[in-house]
């Protein structure tokens, strides 16, 4: 069984979103922007060779008809959803942006019968057009990527490599010499078996070591090493004492090699209940009825928060509606919810936001965002008797481990200054019989 990685890429995501949002602006050429920046463009678009690379006066010179739009659709929604079915191929899934993701993988048999599989399976899954990419690490599947999708040797704000010959002279834009791309090709994907990865590193430029920035691209090309074969003919030490610890990672990266695990950071830590109303049950047409329903859901999580000594943040619910599907709702909240009363409260007020187009049938809850509970008064209060002296040890003992302590401290340890002390004695004098104050003299 091979270890291998693949890198998942989407194109048109935010330009289909901003479609599905405004069916207007279906089937016609548009670009999707962002503080005056060109982030997607759509099917149309591209097919004028439109890019996100260019700039808003370029893409209209190139289609006067063409619409710009301002992005308001909130991606992070699909963007799960595409991140959900790379978690049903591994659970070693790592988010790059919204439109791609890295996704490690245990293929048993021919690489490319396995990649055809996960191909199968996006197709059917994914609403949107898809690039796939397998290789035996993160930096060979994203080059390869990179190369098979045939995209420009510079990227947004870079020059293209060039070298030059010398004080007064010109220079030329780096060409590199014809060549059958190694790997097995399928039609939106590329695979790079393990005994192909030298050969297919070797003729690509050094601009496609894409987790080095342009700055290192530019030093390798003054020293005269243009592509990633003459970089691999470079020693260890003299690429260390040129470039220090870049040159290591330079070296390594020649070769194909790259120790960078894919790394598991989705589905992020939550905690989630569900119910579901059988078939012949009508649903629940007013909250009084759901949270007959959502009650043994939301204390069964909040239990869980306390065992875990967690609090959320994110509140999501996935509702379905009789005869119409399901519907998401999701909101960030101002304050970390932990209590059972709390989570009920923050549920019913997305419910109640609008009249329910049809009975309610089944709630799925997710609480997400986790942090710490935070320690409050109450709790702390608790443990402040005289006969729960060795619990309150204990607590603070846990408490000093955790956040230090030079942090964490009784009230007993506080120096109280000489005005607080008279002030204290003021407020209580003729509470003690035969209590006598002696004022200092001034």
């Amino acid at each position: 069984m091979a270890s291998m990685a693949a890198y998942i890429r989407l194109y048109h995501f935010y330009a289909l979103l901003e479609a599905k949002r405004n069916p207007s602006l279906r089937h016609q050429p548009f670009v999707v922007t962002q503080g005056r920046r060109i982030i997607d463009v759509s099917p149309e678009a591209a097919k004028l060779r439109i890019t996100a690379a260019m700039g808003i006066r370029q893409a209209r010179l190139a289609c006067p008809a063409l619409q710009v739009i301002e992005a308001e659709a909130d991606p992070l929604p699909a963007a799960e959803k595409f991140w959900d079915i790379c978690a049903s191929f591994s659970p070693l899934v790592e988010p790059e942006s919204h439109t791609s993701a890295f996704v490690g993988l245990s293929l048993q048999g021919e690489i490319k019968a396995a990649g055809e599989k996960i191909i199968n399976r996006l197709a059917r899954k994914l609403a949107v057009p898809f690039y796939l990419s397998i290789a035996p690490n993160k930096l060979t599947a994203k080059i390869a990527y990179l190369e098979a999708a045939d995209l420009s040797l510079s990227v947004p704000g870079q020059k293209p490599l060039t070298w030059h010959q010398g004080r007064g002279r010109s220079s030329s834009p780096l060409k590199l010499k014809n060549r059958e791309k190694p790997g097995t090709k399928a039609s939106s994907c590329v695979f790079i078996s393990p005994d192909s990865v030298e050969d297919f590193l070797a003729p690509l430029s050094v601009n496609r070591l894409w987790p080095w920035p342009n700055k290192v691209h530019q030093q390798l090309q003054s020293l005269g090493i243009y592509t990633i074969g003459q970089l691999r003919q470079v020693p260890r030490q003299k690429l260390e004492r040129l470039l220090g610890e870049t040159g290591k990672g330079l070296y390594d990266a020649a070769r194909g090699i790259d120790p960078t695990p894919v790394r598991s950071l989705y589905p992020p830590k939550t905690v989630q209940g569900c119910f579901r109303l059988p078939p012949e049950m009508e649903g629940c047409r007013t909250w009084e009825a759901l949270a007959k329903h959502l009650l043994p859901v939301v204390e069964s999580c909040a239990q869980e928060l306390k065992r875990q000594s967690q609090a959320c943040t994110r509140l999501r619910l996935l509702v379905e509606y009789k005869n119409l599907g399901e519907k998401c709702w999701d909101k960030q909240l101002k304050n970390e919810l932990q209590a059972a009363g709390q989570l009920l409260l923050a549920i019913k007020g997305l419910l109640t936001q609008e009249v329910w187009p049809s009975p309610i049938t089944g709630v799925r809850l997710m609480l997400m965002g986790l942090k710490p509970a935070a320690l409050g008064q109450l709790a702390l209060a608790s443990y402040l008797k005289p006969q729960r002296s060795k619990e309150l040890e204990q607590l603070l003992a846990s408490l000093q481990a955790k956040f230090g302590a030079e942090r964490i401290f009784t009230a007993s340890e506080i120096s109280i200054p000489r005005r607080e002390r008279m002030l204290q004695l003021l407020t209580g004098f003729g509470d003690s019989p035969g209590e006598v104050i002696i004022w200092p003299a001034v």
